[in-house]
């Protein structure tokens, strides 16, 4: 009875891992990898994504790992090696997590370079300008206390206080409110929300230069 369950339960794994969703000029995708990769977009960026979007970005991405792999292996290698020192814990020898650690270290390449030599302080009035409501209380005595609760969104002082915390990596959030300086009492969380708006803004900027870059690379 134990042997017809083990092989019962291998077929079904089979079965999973050669149920090919798309094959298509030498590149397919199995449903196994679509859900892996589904998982490892939520888990990296806390986002759902949709399987007709999840399979086009595989797609993407094995386009562009083939691509460096036939014309500029040396360039992957030496990328793998950062990879392997930076995720000591996760088996990245399986492919899909492979390729896809791959792919989002060269995307944020893009990302990075926007951060060091174009990420301006009119990007960030445009992300606080777009948010519904940028509320956080404020205080005079370093948050043990709070005087009110405050709106950022057109906020000129605390735009130029937080795009000066951002580009130190300082969390010392201030305000002036008729000549009086207040603590701006923002939580982890707050922030977080906040450098991922942020980082959504970015991807959106470079996103036209990214798929020159790959798209060219592949035509």
């Amino acid at each position: 009875m134990v042997y017809k369950l083990i092989l019962i339960s291998l077929f079904f794994f089979k079965m999973s891992y050669s149920n090919v969703i798309y094959d298509k000029n030498q590149n397919s995708v199995t449903e196994l990898e679509l859900n892996a990769y589904l998982d490892l977009h939520k888990n990296f960026f806390n986002q759902n994504l949709n399987k007709n979007k999840a399979l086009k970005d595989i797609i993407l991405i094995k386009n562009t790992i083939d691509f460096l792999e036939t014309n500029n292996p040396e360039f992957l290698s030496k990328l793998d090696e950062i990879l392997k020192s930076q995720y000591r814990n996760l088996e990245i020898e399986i492919s899909i997590t492979k390729d896809y650690l791959r792919f989002q270290k060269i995307r944020n390449e893009f990302i990075s370079d926007y951060f060091q030599n174009q990420f301006n302080i009119e990007d960030l009035r445009i992300i606080f300008s777009s948010k519904n409501e940028l509320k956080f209380p404020i205080s005079k005595n370093n948050c043990l206390t709070v005087e009110k609760i405050q709106i950022f969104n057109e906020d000129k002082y605390f735009l130029i206080n937080f795009f000066e915390n951002f580009r130190e990596g300082k969390r010392i959030f201030k305000t002036k409110i008729e000549n009086d300086i207040f603590d701006v009492c923002i939580t982890d969380r707050q922030i977080k929300e906040l450098e991922n708006e942020i980082i959504r803004f970015v991807e959106k900027k470079t996103q036209a230069e990214f798929q020159k870059f790959i798209y060219g690379k592949l035509n």
